[in-house]
Parts: C-alpha cells; sequence; structure tokens
C-alpha cells in the first residue's frame, strides 16, 4: 500500500559541519530541522523501518470508513499471515504436502526479520545474522535449492582497547585484568554452558519441568549472581539487550542458558552459521521453491475469522482495498500480541496470554566507512565499556565468504531501545537523531573519526525480538500459542523468545501440524 505517512519510511538526512538538516524523500519531512550535536563532513543518512501505517489504522484504531472492498474472493486450503522465517516454511511444508497455499505479507519483502542491505557489493543484514542449529530440515533446502552456509566468523570481546578473540577459553579469561574470584566465576559459567544437561530446551514443552520452571521464573540476572563476577553481569547484558531484546533484570535465564550456550566459540565444538549478509539468502532459497503468485506482499491481513468452512481473512492490499481470502486453515506467524487485534474471538484467557508477550523497539545503525575497524576474521564484536549506547558490532564484510581487500567496510550495530523510546519509531526526526547519535558515540569510543563515514543507515524495528520474560515460559506462550478452531500458531514468539531456530521450528511444526489435521 502507498500512502504518505508510509512514505516516511525513507528519510535522507544530510550532517553537516554546523549541524544536520532533515531532506525526506517524496516531499515528506521537516527541512529546516537540525541536530547540532553531530559534526564533521556531509554524510549521507537514510531512514527506513517497517511498515506501520497501515496496521495502525486497520488493527489498532480499527478505522475501515469509506475504504473499498474488492469483490473478489481469493479460495486456497491453507492461508498464512507473515512470510518470514515460520511463514515460509510453513508455506513450503504445506506446498511439499500438495496443499494450496497463499501467504500475505504486511511488508513490501518477504523475510521478516531476516532481511537485507547490499552497498558496494557488500551485503549486511538489518536484523537476523546467523543460526547455530544446522538442522535436517536446513540441509534439505540447501540441497534443494543449492545454498551452501558458511561457518560464521568468531566474535571477540573489546576489553579496555584490546580485542580479546576466543573469548572464553582460560587463557583469554585469564588475561583479564580482573579479580581471581571474577575470573574463577566466569569459568564455573563457561563450564555450565558446556554441560548439555543444565542448558534447557526449545521449541518449548507444553509443561515445564521443576528445572526448567525454576529457570523460567528466575531473571537472568538473578541466576547469574551466583557466579560473583560483575564484568560477567556487564557482557551478557549486553547479549540480552542485543540478542534477547531486553536487559538481564527483564529476560529469564531459561533463554540465557539456551541462547548464549552456543555463543562460546569453535574451539568447544560451538559452530555457528551464516550466508553473505545475514539470513535473507536462506529466506530467499526458500521463497524461490514457493510461487511467486502464492506469495502477496503489501497485503495486511487484519481479522482472522473462524468459520463452518474454515476460516476467512481480511486483508488490505496494495491498492487500498480490502480484499477476502477463505480457506480451510490458517496459520499466524507474526507476533501475538498483534495476533489479539485480529482474532475477534479469542478467548479472554488467551487474549491476555497474547497481550502479556512483550516486544522491545529495536534499531540496526550500519555504517559505511573508508578503513577497517576490526580484522576480516572478526564477525561481531562486543563493546562493554561502550553500555549502554552499544552492545556490539557486526562486521559484515568477514560475511561475505571471501578473504578479499575491500575499498568500504560496513560495520552495523545492533540493539534494543528502552520500551519509553517506542514513540521515536514514529518520528522520523528523533529517530534520526537518535541512530546518528548512536553512531556518533561509537565512533568516539573507538577513538574513530566520523569523517571516514560515507553513508548511515538506520532501520528500526517495531516488534522484531519477543522478550523471554520471568514466567513467560510456563504458562502464557504456551496458552498465547494453542491453536484456536481452525488457526494455528507458527511463530518465534511461541517460545516468548526470538532466534532462526524458534522461527524455522516452529514455522515447520504449525505447517506439519495443520496437514495431520486435513489428513
Amino acid at each position: 500500500m502507498s500512502n504518505n505517512s508510509d512514505r516516511r519510511d525513507f528519510l535522507k538526512v544530510l550532517i553537516g559541519g554546523t549541524g544536520a538538516a532533515f531532506l525526506a524523500l517524496h516531499g515528506c519531512g521537516d527541512s529546516t530541522s537540525e541536530i547540532k550535536k553531530i559534526t564533521g563532513p556531509n554524510h549521507e543518512t537514510i531512514l527506513k523501518r517497517q511498515r506501520f501505517s497501515a496496521a495502525h489504522q486497520y488493527l489498532r484504531d480499527k478505522s475501515i470508513d469509506g475504504i473499498a472492498r474488492n469483490s473478489e474472493v481469493i479460495q486456497c486450503d491453507v492461508v498464512i499471515i507473515g512470510a518470514g522465517a515460520s511463514g515460509l516454511v510453513a508455506a513450503l511444508t504445506l506446498q511439499d504436502a500438495g496443499y494450496d497455499v497463499v501467504l500475505l505479507e504486511n511488508e513490501s519483502q518477504i523475510g521478516g526479520a531476516g532481511i537485507h542491505g547490499s552497498i558496494h557489493d557488500i551485503k549486511y543484514p538489518y536484523g537476523s545474522v546467523y543460526f547455530v542449529d544446522y538442522s535436517d530440515d536446513i540441509k534439505s533446502i540447501c540441497a534443494r535449492t543449492g545454498l551452501q552456509p558458511l561457518i560464521a566468523p568468531e566474535d571477540a570481546v573489546l576489553h579496555k582497547g584490546q580485542l580479546i578473540g576466543n573469548f572464553w577459553s582460560d587463557v583469554s579469561i585469564q588475561s583479564l585484568d580482573l579479580s581471581q574470584i571474577e575470573k574463577d566465576g566466569m569459568k564455573r559459567f563457561r563450564d555450565v554452558l558446556l554441560n548439555d544437561q543444565m542448558i534447557p530446551s526449545y521449541p518449548l514443552p507444553r509443561v515445564l519441568s521443576q528445572y526448567e520452571s525454576e529457570l523460567d521464573a528466575q531473571s537472568a540476572k538473578e541466576y547469574l549472581s551466583q557466579f560473583s563476577s560483575p564484568y560477567l553481569e556487564t557482557l551478557l547484558d549486553l547479549y540480552s539487550r542485543s540478542s534477547m531484546g531486553g536487559t538481564l533484570q527483564e529476560s529469564n535465564a531459561y533463554c540465557l542458558l539456551n541462547f548464549y550456550s552456543a555463543e562460546i566459540g569453535s574451539e568447544f565444538g560451538k559452530d555457528r552459521f551464516t550466508f553473505p549478509g545475514g539470513m535473507n539468502a536462506l529466506y530467499k532459497a526458500i521463497a524461490s521453491l514457493i510461487p511467486q503468485e502464492k506469495v502477496m506482499t503489501n497485503h495486511l491481513a487484519f481479522t482472522v475469522n473462524n468459520t463452518k468452512e474454515g476460516v476467512e481473512v481480511s486483508c488490505v492490499n496494495d491498492a487500498n482495498e480490502i480484499q477476502t481470502v477463505r480457506a480451510k486453515k490458517a496459520i499466524m506467524t507474526g507476533q501475538k500480541h498483534v495476533s489479539a487485534f485480529m482474532i475477534h474471538d479469542v478467548p479472554n484467557a488467551q487474549r491476555s496470554a497474547m497481550m502479556s508477550m512483550q516486544y522491545p523497539p529495536y534499531a540496526t545503525m550500519h555504517v559505511t566507512y573508508g578503513e577497517e575497524l576490526f580484522p576480516n576474521n572478526i564477525m561481531d564484536v562486543w563493546t562493554p565499556e561502550a553500555s549502554p549506547f552499544c552492545t556490539d558490532i557486526i562486521c559484515s564484510n568477514a560475511m561475505q565468504g571471501t578473504k578479499k581487500k575491500y575499498d568500504h567496510y560496513l560495520y552495523s550495530i545492533f540493539g534494543a531501545m528502552p520500551q519509553h523510546q517506542r514513540s521515536l519509531l514514529l518520528d522520523d526526526q528523533a529517530m534520526a537523531k537518535y541512530g546518528v547519535d548512536i553512531v556518533s558515540k561509537t565512533m568516539k569510543y573507538l577513538g574513530k573519526s566520523l569523517d571516514e563515514i560515507s553513508q548511515i543507515e538506520v532501520f528500526g524495528w517495531g516488534h522484531a525480538l519477543a522478550i523471554p520474560f520471568p514466567g513467560s515460559h510456563n504458562g502464557p506462550a504456551q496458552l498465547a500459542s494453542a491453536r484456536h478452531g481452525n488457526i494455528y500458531f507458527g511463530a518465534s514468539d511461541n517460545d516468548a523468545a526470538s532466534s532462526v531456530e524458534n522461527a524455522l521450528a516452529n514455522g515447520f511444526a504449525s505447517g506439519r501440524e495443520v496437514i495431520q489435521s486435513l489428513n
């Protein structure tokens, strides 16, 4: 759909030596505003975000007065709402079983949190970067499409100006200028991560064991207190905010142990996998196996109702018309709190569980730099001394699968924003200022000049991650994702935790569950 407010998705900012003048594309924005804190040469900055105006109009405000209705009704076996990782693999699973599937996607492109950008032949991720479980399902897709993942380069920690790789080895931990008590605590935590019996699993069980329940009820911060290492907590708070959407206090120990157990490095047999620019290559490969006409982008579904024959979905298309889709079954792969607005007859208890799910505002800042900041064998640099403005920096050049020398380097700063800053996502001026300010502080922290920046791109995510808050895994997540009549749920937040593995596992599972119900 094209309208004035959605045109605000593309905003240019020119940063001058005395400030920043905002120049919006398509005639939108305030061309007289300035940011006086930024100094340096002229840079081009692009602001992008997820589409939100249609969702606010049709879902939040329920305003459909005067909107034309398309008389054509689309018929299919299964309608899937959302063409991110979950929706795509659910569609492929059903298609392979012989069912007619239609995917509805609000955005203009498929991939959900796995979309990417490209500049100077360097692909860089806006969101999802890598995966850790090279499952049989992923191997099958790669074999069918000729796709070959890369073993992801290692991470490093920037500690007092020194870049420390292989961070969780005894040698690296011992090299830190910390007390021996802290070092011993970090080693004990690492050893917990290496004990498979201590690591809870996803997808979430319908009923948790006593041990799993205890981990879910504890905040990650409370759990880590037993290791007597403030530095460990500082470092993992960065990870929690970047990868889990909330601080250690806001996240549970269950998710921290599961997620971080895959992060300690290849020395411990913990390989990770990626593609140039992150996960988009895999999602495009899946989409290539689905007929293009079955994937309807720029279509916002806003009501999903059970009927005697199956389900009926109302969506608004890119011509600003309301369109009806009828199917035997529906799979919803968007955020649960949005589903609560879409399904009018969902039971009150399930609606409350859906609304209890928490999603932080999130921003990624992508910087084109004229020189190499970090060695080309490092994918992600964690910056404990730069908190709270910088959690980690993704080095996209290291993800290209080639060792060639580049003329430009792409670095991405990832991080969840505090909940009270959500309104920034709706304000071009404020969001651009926020992103550029983060970049400026990060470059100052690194001791690098803004003069080498040729472009900054700020991407705003409205609801990218589900925060695994304490208590979320023991009832709320299971109830929120329970089948409702002919409506099934397949998103990563079925687990109240967001990762590639969560998204893919729940997408495959929901597709197979629907197949079983149709047989």
